[in-house]
């Protein structure tokens, strides 16, 4: 039944859309089609320890096609590898569609629909522009998926002010829907002068009478030369355990020395509440912080090449911190 409904309001939106357009003849005239091919792979060794060797972490590709002026189609494969296996598997490569979505613009107005793109983070995600060699930090420590299957829409005026609306499974790319909780966000993100940016983001979903919502904040600063930013993120009541409640902040920046080179600095906080009776937070055991830093060489638009130092210190004295450095390439087109 949820399924059904589903494809109602789809479709029923669709043909709206369609005949506010005011489209007397068909025009499903293929206009262009683009490439989607992005590579991360890096060398690594640890500095406290015997990990070392290259990697090929992530590939992604697809294509987006142009049907005319309103519609488009973007299809986009993840291949890489599982998190929640042996090292071992590494090895193995799975492919997941990354999107399958259909996307329609008319005026100021972007509507999303089929597994997209969430909108959560991608401002900061854009902001940090080095996905290729640690996530942002909504995407690191899996405060929500970077793609999930659901609809959205996008408001842009002008260059100053955007607002984003989403109904999502909740569940993220990789699993199936297999309930009856979806997730509804919004978010806002102003732009008072060109080299300031502002965003808000709430989201929430409910199940078994579990409340589970997520806010997030960002500021950022950015010039010609270099930029500056920074982001708060709470998460209430996780996979609906209450007063599972997890938070934390990045701040990173980048200075440009030369036209080709970056250097670049990042630091992650991340904790978790205490709950009654206990001395420490009920995710003890993965709260700790990061540190990242390092220089960026970009031969062409389309490659990026970096070195950096990478250091990330668990609360628990008992465990030991991680160091290392990292070579790390993206290829991208």
């Amino acid at each position: 039944m949820i399924v059904h409904k589903f494809c109602f309001i789809f479709l029923f939106i669709n043909f709206l859309t369609t005949v506010g357009l005011g489209q007397e003849e068909d025009k499903r005239i293929i206009e262009k089609t683009v490439p989607i091919a992005t590579l991360y792979s890096n060398f690594h060794t640890q500095i406290n320890g015997d990990n070392l060797g290259f990697d090929v972490e992530r590939a992604y590709l697809g294509f987006k096609t142009q049907l005319n002026e309103n519609y488009a189609i973007i299809m986009k494969l993840d291949i890489g590898s599982p998190d929640d296996v042996s090292a071992y598997s590494k090895i193995k490569r799975y492919a997941y569609f990354k999107n399958a979505a259909m996307v329609l613009t008319s005026g100021a107005f972007t509507f999303h629909a089929g597994l997209i793109d969430t909108y959560q983070f991608k401002v900061q995600e854009k902001f940090w522009s080095r996905r290729y060699m640690y996530r942002s930090f909504q995407d690191e420590y899996r405060f929500t998926p970077s793609a999930d299957i659901g609809i959205g829409l996008q408001y842009n005026h002008q260059e100053w002010l955007s607002a984003d609306i989403s109904f999502m499974n909740g569940e993220g790319y990789t699993k199936l829907q297999l309930d009856n909780s979806f997730k509804s966000g919004i978010g806002l993100t102003l732009k008072p002068i060109k080299t300031l940016t502002f965003r808000i983001y709430y989201d929430f979903i409910n199940k078994d009478n579990v409340l589970q919502s997520t806010i997030a904040s960002f500021g950022g600063f950015q010039t010609d030369y270099f930029n500056i930013g920074a982001e708060f993120n709470y998460r209430t009541n996780e996979n609906h355990e209450k007063e599972r409640d997890r938070w934390g902040c990045s701040f990173y920046s980048l200075f440009r020395i030369a036209k080709k080179w970056e250097l670049f600095a990042r630091y992650d906080y991340l904790t978790s509440k205490t709950l009654e009776g206990e001395d420490y937070g009920w995710n003890y055991s993965t709260d700790g912080s990061a540190l990242l830093g390092g220089v960026q060489y970009q031969p062409e638009t389309f490659i990026k090449v970096a070195l950096s130092y990478r250091d990330w210190v668990p609360y628990p004295p008992n465990l030991a911190a991680s160091r290392f450095i990292f070579l790390n390439l993206e290829v991208k087109i």
